[in-house]
């Protein structure tokens, strides 16, 4: 927390309460000893000024400093990411014709709230699809698709009062930690010459956002021969996702990189299920779970969009010939013992069933 001077009433008041606690006037025998009470107080005092002291001598150093301190160090060379708000479409009934203004405030059941920044217009089949963003910068503003939402500001004539979330309300993220700024910090430090060169819209997409995990670059996309960078979001361990505002990504990507010719997108997740069959004497809860961290830790080092995966090299990730000396993999959603993505495709983790030989 960064030091606050308080005012000068503010400290009378807190040293004035200091001494009258220890004083207790009320007391029937009081029986103070008055040195013992004013180096008590003293003693507080000066503790508070060192503990302030030591905090802002570690802000003077870009390796120990924290919070904002930290990022003013190198906030002009690798800027913050902060939190972002989610946005996504919901759909809203009403009379054909009626304008649905901006400035419309919906409720979740959770208590977040979302706003309409433009006007709509109801359609002949008597629904509007309607963009809504997060009042709440964060991941805790995220919605599924199919969730309601409740009108909480005036009800126009002609409208529900309720709508639905079509596709998700996503692209919410909070902003990164201390360790995940400095992360990006020594990234950057190491590679100082970013001016469009093989990796370097990877390197400004994930830069970008705290929503981005990873990105990868894919040349000649589309008719025009543009470049295609693919984000990601989260890790094989704790779950893949979607990017959900791209314009974000954009956003960024505009500011900094130059004048090319590329697009953003958010790959569509393909599972890979697959059966493993184990010995009968390696077939244990334990040895369960080392494979699926083998395999989990093989995908987060292998995978990207375009990627072609064999039974062989799943068995190759999963026997050590100490704890497992056999595995059989069968994928269940392969051709041909392969499984396969295209650049709009990314491999996750799907389901994994053992069996016994």
């Amino acid at each position: 927390m960064a030091l606050v001077r308080e005012s000068l009433p503010v400290l009378l008041d807190r040293m004035y309460s200091a001494y009258m606690s220890r004083f207790k006037p009320l007391d029937k025998t009081a029986r103070h000893n008055l040195i013992r009470v004013l180096s008590e107080v003293q003693a507080g005092m000066y503790h508070q000024l060192l503990g302030d002291l030591s905090f802002l001598a570690d802000q003077l150093f870009p390796d120990t400093a924290t919070g904002d301190y930290l990022r003013m160090h190198w906030s002009d060379r690798v800027p913050p990411l902060y939190a972002v708000a989610a946005i996504g479409q919901a759909e809203i009934k009403g009379v054909t014709g009626t304008a649905v203004p901006a400035g419309l405030v919906y409720t979740s059941a959770s208590g977040k709230r979302y706003f309409t920044d433009t006007a709509f217009k109801i359609d002949s089949t008597g629904k509007a699809v309607i963009w809504l963003h997060a009042e709440q910068a964060g991941v805790a503003s995220n919605l599924a698709a199919g969730e309601k939402l409740k009108l909480s500001s005036a009800l126009p004539v002609g409208l529900s009062s309720e709508a639905v979330v079509l596709g998700g309300i996503k692209g919410g993220v909070d902003a990164e930690s201390d360790e995940e700024y400095l992360s990006r910090v020594l990234l950057a430090l190491r590679n100082t010459t970013r001016y469009g060169k093989i990796g370097d819209f990877a390197a400004w997409a994930v830069d970008s956002s705290a929503d981005v995990s990873k990105a990868f670059e894919f040349k000649n996309f589309g008719v025009f021969g543009a470049l295609l960078i693919q984000v990601i979001s989260g890790d094989h361990f704790h779950g893949i996702s979607q990017v959900g505002n791209l314009s974000v990504v954009t956003a960024y990507i505009d500011s900094v990189a130059p004048p090319v010719l590329y697009t953003v997108r958010t790959p569509s997740l393909r599972p890979i299920d697959m059966t493993i069959t184990l010995l009968a004497t390696e077939s244990s809860s334990e040895n369960h779970g080392i494979v699926e961290n083998r395999l989990k830790t093989y995908l987060n080092a292998s995978a990207r969009p375009g990627v072609r995966y064999t039974e062989g090299s799943f068995r190759d990730a999963i026997v050590d010939g100490v704890k497992i000396s056999f595995a059989k993999v069968e994928l269940a959603n392969g051709v041909a013992g392969e499984f396969t993505t295209t650049i709009l495709e990314y491999p996750v983790w799907g389901t994994v069933r053992f069996a016994v030989k």
